[in-house]
């Protein structure tokens, strides 16, 4: 997606695998072709390897009343549903999955939609270079829970990424991360009475059809068939 005019590849570092199937070349194409026109991933790069890191990623969000951020969109079923029904706000879908990107780069070309972003990088980096308070909602839909021991190390939720969580957010409550795993809200509650002083505030629930957050991935929804609950961490 990039040019090998700098050493990218660090910044597209994940644990797992980056494609879920095979990518047709009619879609590598799309992505050589139209990706960076809706990516933020040039300038993000380009920011960590310039010497001047005085000033924060400018987002150029001048035209937009607020900045969205959903980390892991999946198919991108729930971020294009809130860009369509939102047009005057941004939307910037994280995905490390390139059939994911694939998926939505292409319902932005046919549909002719303005107000999404994507950023295919290791969200680390997007998040660490952005200003502070700069962000109104961030969403995190069902990460994965890496429910093995050895794998903790792998989870996005994590006592420092929350504080980065934290520092871009521009007013409380404006985190919300779902998981049907108990095991990861166990620990992500774990993380916040541990660094209380630190962290602040949060709230979990058990999520219900009622709730904005519910069924709103594929995913979500083959768990709520399968018998399990969706809990919802509020920051």
């Amino acid at each position: 997606m990039l040019t090998k005019e700098i050493n990218v590849q660090k910044y597209y570092r994940y644990q797992g695998r980056k494609t879920s199937k095979k990518i047709s070349k009619a879609n590598l194409n799309l992505l050589k072709n139209f990706y960076e026109d809706y990516s933020y991933d040039r300038e993000i790069i380009e920011f960590f390897e310039s010497n001047d890191k005085s000033k924060r990623f400018n987002l150029n969000t001048n035209n937009y009343t607020k900045v969205n951020i959903e980390i892991g969109f999946g198919d991108g079923e729930f971020l294009l549903k809130n860009a369509i029904n939102n047009p005057h706000e941004l939307f910037i879908g994280i995905e490390f999955y390139k059939n994911g990107i694939i998926k939505i780069l292409k319902k932005i070309l046919e549909q002719q939609i303005n107000n999404i972003k994507l950023c295919n990088l290791n969200a680390e980096y997007f998040l660490k270079a952005l200003p502070t308070n700069s962000v109104d909602n961030l969403l995190i839909i069902n990460p994965d829970p890496w429910p093995k021991k050895r794998h903790h190390k792998r989870r996005l939720i994590s006592f420092e990424n929350i504080k980065v969580f934290r520092r871009i957010i521009k007013s409380k409550d404006s985190i919300y991360i779902t998981t049907d795993s108990t095991i990861y809200t166990d620990y992500i509650e774990s993380i916040f009475i541990n660094n209380v002083k630190l962290l602040g505030d949060y709230k979990i629930i058990t999520l219900s059809h009622y709730d904005h957050l519910y069924a709103v991935s594929r995913y979500q929804r083959k768990a709520i068939k399968s018998g399990r609950k969706i809990y919802q961490i509020t920051i």
